[in-house]
């Protein structure tokens, strides 16, 4: 009654479903099956050159702020926490979960903490290891809705602390410079194929460069239709292997979920068999789209920390 209701009203333009889905929990994530790596730069790591970026121009990502939206952070592993913005500040406006409403950084999953690493790790797994982190939890067993989606698209935007009214106590001055966004939101989990556009195009015209996998959905085409990766406001990203050839896995364009028949994914980057952090302070090898996207984003944390006149302006 409700729905229908809605419906009738002028100022709602539709009226899409915001479930709350519970696959099947495992007791714990499972930690990684390597306790230690030697510190030596990754295959995929020297594979964009982002190795030589940090010997040659001396530059590890310094002043770039990630943003990272995904199932939580091991705040406590070896390769991440000195990189969280609230090691010495706290909590507030540096962590949000809208799921659990736990108040400092947890991983359930492990998937969070993989992605985190990549983008900026410590001892050779991270692209811009001398950038920070601060994060949101936006999925619950690998699974999410429109509306926590848009939590944390929001709280990346503009942080608030625990118990904060996002509208009033909000401050855009800590936002973050690069998102990392290593989820899809299907239809199963409520989405169609605008449901986040707006929120996509406004951090984007907020200066803020958002970081999208493109799915696991290929290898045929019309294969990117979930949002983020879709949309032409944000950067998607393919998977290929350490010789460069496309994954399996990786999904493809053009897209013609909205109808826009667009190019898509922008760039593809290493995401086969990708060694990066894993829970109780571990590492593990997971491969999927998700493990390509948050090279993309460190490789922007790199370039802004070289050229810091060029923070925001997505186009160049």
């Amino acid at each position: 009654l409700m729905r229908l209701f809605l419906l009738t009203r002028p100022e709602v333009d539709r009226v899409i479903p915001s479930p709350r889905l519970r696959a099947v929990p495992e007791a714990s994530p499972s930690p990684g099956p390597i306790e230690q790596v030697d510190g030596a730069a990754q295959w995929n790591i020297s594979m964009i050159g982002a190795d030589r970026v940090w010997e040659e121009f001396g530059v590890r990502g310094e002043g770039i702020v990630i943003g990272q939206s995904d199932s939580g952070v091991d705040g406590d592993h070896p390769a991440l926490r000195k990189k969280y913005r609230g090691l010495n500040t706290g909590d507030d406006y540096n962590w949000f979960d809208p799921w659990n409403n736990t108040i400092s950084p947890t991983d359930k999953g492990g998937h969070r903490t993989h992605t985190l690493g990549t983008i900026l790790g410590d001892f050779g797994i991270g692209v811009a290891p001398a950038a920070q982190w601060f994060g949101c939890a936006n999925l619950e067993r690998n699974l999410g809705n429109p509306a926590l989606y848009l939590d944390c698209m929001q709280f990346m935007l503009a942080p608030f602390p625990p118990g904060g009214d996002p509208f009033v106590d909000g401050d855009p001055t800590q936002a973050a410079h690069v998102l990392n966004n290593s989820w899809g939101c299907p239809s199963i989990e409520g989405c169609d194929p605008d449901a986040l556009l707006v929120a996509a195009e406004n951090l984007r015209l907020a200066g803020i460069f958002v970081v999208a996998s493109a799915g696991n959905d290929g290898p045929n085409c019309e294969t990117v239709v979930s949002p983020l990766s879709l949309y032409d406001s944000v950067f998607s990203v393919g998977a290929i292997d350490r010789f460069g050839n496309m994954a399996e896995f990786s999904s493809r364009g053009p897209v013609t979920a909205d109808g826009s028949g667009r190019v898509k994914p922008d760039i593809v980057a290493p995401g086969v068999d990708i060694l990066s952090a894993f829970p109780d302070g571990t590492y593990a090898s997971t491969s999927g789209t998700s493990m390509a996207g948050p090279h993309v984003a460190g490789v922007v944390a790199l370039i802004w920390s070289a050229q810091p006149a060029l923070i925001g302006d997505i186009e160049a």
